[in-house]
């Protein structure tokens, strides 16, 4: 989503995490390493704006959590305060912390510290898909009793875990330029691509923290299909570090995927590894760019020694992440998925991915994301969305300030019409359900897309389908 044009100082020295109190407790990755603390063993406490799913788990897990942000909030006690870009320069929290002396340190720093003193780790990084991939791979790792901290809520578990065996799997996101500051022993990097143009001047911009993290790491796996991965490999060629392993369809990728068959549930996805073995898993999650992730797993378990059986076997085991192509629900014929898809590359793999589930027509419920992207991206994301029959454009969403005015879907609306579908706009709420209720008829998949309200929009669709199967009563 996007972010505070915000500069993240690093913190030098040690980092006390005994007594941890979280300014934005709720944010995906903050309350995953919130839980990984309390899972270590530490206390903590923590501040959000909105009461939210996160929070209460949060809770049950045993940290004390207040809604809104407060002065007042801050425990007398407490060790550090972590905050995250999320968080406004002028949060109470953060200022009494300042005042009073209590270190202050960024999100990343915190897992700058965990990944540094890890037995093994590996750092998870790419545009798009490193949530799922994590994921992936820490289902793929399951043998070996890993720490995760992942930036999504996977569907059968919580979104971090503290194991026994020595190495962390974390997501490392670039969204505000510090995925450069980890020192993994492997990184993953899935693509390249210029998604936070609130926070890059361009791809050139995003690639040098991309090559940092790189080069932090003692191995890199990274796509071979990729464009802006393999700027990357340019990038690092003749260095001594790191070892580069790269993955996909490409004939040149050492772990080279071979074939993806979809069977209307899962991919059986063949993949021939670096001394020309061939192997085969299964992944219960829908899409293509889900089977390289897959297989971008797969070539990091190798990496670490993991047996190309038992990595089969946890892959065949993940069950997906919520809001990453998801079902809420089926109701008179009519399925409704939810994606977290925000970028033009994701709501095209998405797409492509409703057209294998459904015979009948797709129908895209976009929420666009920022002012800034949707400035910058917004007439591509037009383009792309046409892939859809019908197209349902909600009002731009942000959870930050922006100098820029007059931003609208106006000009996506119009590139959705002249690539081919039909674009219509409406409010999140009642009005798009009754307009997607009017739109569908049996045999039609409608899918929600975007970060911020977008995942509840599913729900108050089906609930429209609902009343409008009941029968009128007689006059």
């Amino acid at each position: 989503m996007e972010t505070r044009n915000v500069i993240v100082p690093v913190h030098d020295g040690p980092i006390d995490l005994s007594r941890a109190h979280f300014a934005g407790i709720g944010g995906a990755g903050m309350s995953a390493l919130a839980r990984l603390l309390l899972e270590r063993g530490s206390r903590v406490s923590g501040s959000d704006t909105n009461d939210t799913a996160a929070l209460r788990a949060l809770e049950e897990a045993g940290a004390f959590v207040t809604i809104g942000h407060s002065a007042s909030n801050l425990p007398t006690d407490a060790s550090v305060l972590v905050w995250s870009s999320a968080v406004s320069p002028s949060n109470p929290e953060v200022a009494a912390a300042r005042r009073t002396g209590i270190p202050v340190v960024h999100r990343s720093d915190v897992l700058a510290h965990l990944i540094a003193t890890a037995e093994q780790s590996v750092a998870v990084a790419g545009t798009h898909g490193k949530t799922m991939t994590t994921g992936i791979l820490t289902a793929a790792l399951a043998h070996l009793d890993p720490s995760y901290a992942i930036g999504g809520m996977p569907v059968d578990r919580p979104n971090a875990y503290q194991g026994t065996g020595g190495l962390l799997v974390a997501e490392a996101d670039e969204s505000d330029r510090t995925a450069g500051r980890y020192h993994p022993k492997v990184a993953v990097v899935l693509n390249v691509d210029d998604d936070h143009p609130e926070q890059y001047v361009d791809l050139d911009d995003v690639l040098d923290v991309f090559e940092r993290l790189a080069r932090n790491a003692s191995v890199l796996v990274v796509s071979a299909d990729d464009a802006g991965a393999r700027q990357l490999t340019q990038r690092l060629d003749g260095s001594p570090s790191p070892h580069l392993i790269t993955v996909g369809e490409a004939k040149d990728a050492d772990v080279r995927v071979l074939r993806v068959l979809w069977d209307g549930t899962a991919s059986h996805v063949t993949v021939q590894d670096t001394d020309g073995s061939w192997h085969e898993f299964t992944l219960a999650v829908p899409g293509r760019h889900n089977a390289l992730n897959a297989a971008a797993a797969f070539a990091a378990g190798r990496v670490l020694g993991a047996e190309p059986m038992d990595l089969a076997s946890g892959i065949s085991s993940f069950q997906g992440v919520q809001r990453r192509l998801t079902t809420t629900g089926r109701h008179a014929g009519v399925a409704v998925l939810d994606s977290y898809a925000h970028h033009p590359t994701e709501i095209t793999a998405d797409l492509a991915t409703a057209r294998m589930l459904t015979e009948g027509r797709v129908i895209a419920v976009f929420e666009p994301t920022g002012w800034t992207r949707t400035a910058a991206l917004g007439e591509e994301m037009g383009r792309r969305l046409a892939a859809a029959d019908e197209v349902v454009l909600l009002d731009v969403h942000s959870s930050v300030e922006s100098p820029l005015t007059g931003i609208s879907t106006v000009p996506m609306a119009a590139q959705v019409a002249e690539y081919g579908s039909r674009a219509h706009r409406a409010r999140a709420g009642r009005d798009v359900a009754d307009l997607v209720a009017e739109l569908t008829q049996p045999g039609d998949l409608v899918i929600t897309m975007g970060t911020g309200t977008a995942g509840r929009i599913g729900r108050a669709i089906l609930l429209r389908l609902g009343e409008a199967a009941v029968p009128a009563p007689a006059a």
